[in-house]
């Protein structure tokens, strides 16, 4: 009889122990598809994304050098080469002129001929004491004046030739028309700006960072930048620690040939703030905020996780500085981790798209 009860009473505590292992389990549920990285043993440094642009080294507004009539003008968005006429001038009247002062040249000349004849007769005269010095020296007074004359009405036509050059605007560089400034018909006013040319075979980004940042950024090659066109890195082309006191914060030029982004796509670069340290580090996905915590998962050597609570120091990139009882190479939760329970065991699998599928 004594027997018996002792057999029962052992039945009863096993049915007992697999009930509450079934309730334990039933709570906790099945086991949850996740997606795991170990923890890393790191160098990180504080960054902050700061603003910019993407610029051209040269945006120019080119302008006329002369007066006169606007006849020709590039289309809007036209790709040009150095040197190619994106713009052009009536040349009409500047041909005009430019006659009229070969004829004052021609005229200068031939005065300038002779009067250095008569010098040469009148030397020839006063060595003969047929007249008087004085004479000769107002010829050859004459004379100088003549040569100046002509050089003066050389240097006029010279510069009706320049000017006729300038009515065929050249463009300075390769580069894109952007904006027509002026119309064709209109007359141009010696110095007014016609187009607008952009350069786009030396494009850069202008980014503006803190001056606290200045000590980290002169002992740095290249930038990780990030834009709505994707993201890369960009190797320091200039630094320029000068800043205004109001906004506190100096340009800086990032090299951005390797990039297709067009001029004036904004952007973001990632500067460092402050030295760079070792830490332990996560992917930013393996935090779980609420709102008076923030913890991650571990997954044990049990494939089960255990939730542990952690401080999160500086960050980089995807990474993330943690602070907590944890080691380097412990399989941290990335993804799936949102109805995760204590305890719970799990499914790791090896990617986004196994984990949604459920397949490996």
């Amino acid at each position: 009889m004594k027997l018996f009860i002792q057999s029962s009473t052992i039945r009863l505590m096993m049915l007992l122990t697999a009930f509450v292992s079934q309730s334990v389990t039933a709570q906790q549920g099945p086991p949850a598809n996740v997606n795991v990285a170990p923890i890393q043993n790191t160098l990180l440094s504080p960054v902050a994304w700061v603003s910019g642009s993407v610029v051209s080294r040269n945006n120019s507004q080119i302008g006329a050098n002369v007066s006169g009539r606007l006849i020709a003008l590039a289309d809007l968005g036209a790709k040009v080469n150095k040197g190619d006429i994106i713009a052009q001038l009536d040349d009409k009247p500047l041909l005009l002129q430019q006659q009229e002062e070969q004829a004052n040249v021609d005229h200068a000349l031939a005065k300038l001929t002779f009067e250095q004849s008569e010098v040469s007769r009148k030397k020839v005269l006063v060595d003969k004491n047929l007249i008087s010095a004085t004479e000769l020296e107002q010829t050859m007074a004459d004379f100088h004046v003549a040569k100046a004359n002509v050089a003066a009405a050389k240097a006029k036509l010279s510069q009706i030739k320049q000017d006729l050059l300038y009515t065929k605007l050249k463009a300075p560089f390769d580069g894109i028309v952007a904006e027509r400034l002026s119309n064709q018909g209109e007359f141009i006013n010696n110095g007014k700006a016609i187009i607008r040319l952009v350069e786009t075979a030396n494009v850069e980004a202008s980014i503006f960072a803190p001056l606290t940042a200045y000590r980290y950024l002169k002992t740095t090659k290249q930038l990780a930048i990030k834009s709505p066109l994707g993201e890369g890195i960009a190797p320091i082309k200039n630094l320029i620690p000068v800043a205004d006191s109001q906004s506190h914060l100096m340009e800086v030029r990032l090299d951005m040939s390797a990039f297709d982004w067009p001029i004036g796509l904004n952007l973001q670069a990632a500067v460092a703030t402050g030295e760079s340290k070792q830490v332990l580090a996560v992917p930013r996905d393996a935090l779980v905020l609420r709102r008076n915590a923030i913890s991650i998962f571990i997954i044990d050597n049990e494939n089960k996780a255990q939730q542990v609570d952690v401080s999160v120091g500086i960050g980089e990139g995807e990474l993330i500085e943690i602070i907590a009882d944890v080691k380097e190479n412990d399989k941290v939760v990335i993804r799936g981790a949102e109805r995760l329970k204590v305890g719970q065991s799990v499914n790791i699998k090896s990617n986004n798209q196994a984990l949604i599928s459920g397949n490996q």
